[in-house]
C-alpha cells in the first residue's frame, strides 16, 4: 500500500512539474512573440512599452498585457501612441488572448487573415486607428467574439458573409469607414446582437429583410449610407428597439404603421449626431 501511495505521490510530483513547466515556456514563447512586433513598430522604443523587455518572468509587470494561468489573455495598449501594423503580430502564438484592444493608436495597414487564429477571443477593439482594405473573412471563425470595434479607420469593401457565424456577437461597431455594396443578409443570425452601428459609411441597396430577426436589438444605427427602398416593416419586430437612425439616406416611400409596435423606441428620425466617435458606443 505504501508503494502504491508512493507511486502515485511521485506521478503527481512529475505530471505538476511538467505542467509548470509547459506554462513556463508557453509564456515565454508567448512573450518572444511580442517582443518581435514591438520590434517592428516605427516607434518601438516608445515609453508606453518601455516595460516589455526580456526577463525570466515572460510578460510580468508588461504595460498592458495580462496573463491568466500563465498564458497571455489580455492586450489592452490602447491610446498608447503605437505606430505600426499588425502584418507581424503574433496572432498565431497568442492562442489563449480573449481580449485585444488596440484602440486609438496609428495602426496602419490591413487587417491579416491571421487573426482567424485567435479562437478564444471574447473582445476585438482596433477603433480610431488608419487601418485599411477589407474585413478578412477568417474573423468568422472567431466563435467566441462577443464584442467588434473597429470604427473610425479606412475599411472599404464588403463586410464579409462570414460575420453572419458569430452567434455570440452582442455588439458590432463599423461605423465612420469606406464599407461598400449591400449589408449582408447573414447578420440576421446574430440572435444575441444588442447593438447594430454601421453609420457613415458607403452602404447601398436596400435594408436587408433579416434585420428583423434581430430580436436582441437595442440600439440600430444605419444612418449616412446610400441605402434605398423603404423602411422595412420588419423593423416592427424589434421589440427592444430603444434607439433607431436611418438619417441621410436615399429611402423612399412611408414610414411603416409596424415601426408604431416599438413601444421601447425613445430616439428615432433624423437627430444629427455631434460627436459621432462618442457615439459609436453611446
Amino acid at each position: 500500500m505504501m508503494m502504491v501511495t508512493s507511486k502515485v505521490f511521485s506521478s503527481l510530483q512529475f505530471f505538476t512539474l511538467f505542467y509548470l513547466f509547459t506554462v513556463a515556456f508557453a509564456s515565454t514563447e508567448e512573450a518572444i512573440a511580442l517582443l518581435k512586433w514591438k520590434e517592428t513598430l516605427k516607434n518601438h522604443n516608445n515609453s508606453f512599452l518601455a516595460s516589455w523587455t526580456p526577463n525570466s518572468n515572460a510578460c510580468e509587470d508588461w504595460y498592458g498585457v495580462v496573463s491568466f494561468n500563465g498564458r497571455v489573455n489580455t492586450l489592452n495598449i490602447t491610446n498608447a501612441s503605437v505606430i505600426g501594423t499588425l502584418y507581424a503580430f503574433p496572432f498565431s502564438s497568442l492562442p489563449f488572448l480573449e481580449n485585444l484592444n488596440l484602440s486609438n493608436n496609428n495602426i496602419s495597414g490591413t487587417i491579416p487573415p491571421e487573426i482567424g487564429n485567435l479562437t478564444n477571443l471574447v473582445y476585438l477593439d482596433l477603433n480610431t486607428n488608419q487601418i485599411s482594405g477589407t474585413i478578412p473573412p477568417q474573423i468568422g471563425s472567431l466563435a467566441k467574439l462577443q464584442i467588434i470595434c473597429i470604427f473610425n479607420n479606412h475599411l472599404n469593401g464588403f463586410i464579409p458573409e462570414e460575420i453572419g457565424y458569430l452567434r455570440s456577437l452582442t455588439k458590432l461597431s463599423l461605423s465612420i469607414n469606406f464599407l461598400s455594396g449591400s449589408i449582408p443578409a447573414s447578420l440576421g443570425n446574430l440572435n444575441n446582437l444588442s447593438m447594430l452601428y454601421l453609420y457613415n459609411n458607403q452602404f447601398s441597396s436596400s435594408i436587408p429583410e433579416e434585420i428583423g430577426y434581430l430580436r436582441s436589438l437595442t440600439k440600430l444605427s444605419l444612418g449616412i449610407n446610400f441605402l434605398s427602398g423603404s423602411i422595412r416593416a420588419s423593423l416592427g419586430d424589434l421589440n427592444n428597439l430603444s434607439s433607431l437612425y436611418l438619417y441621410h439616406n436615399q429611402l423612399s416611400g412611408s414610414i411603416p404603421e409596424e415601426i408604431g409596435y416599438l413601444r421601447s423606441l425613445t430616439n428615432f428620425g433624423h437627430w444629427m449626431f455631434t460627436d459621432k466617435s462618442q457615439l459609436a458606443w453611446q
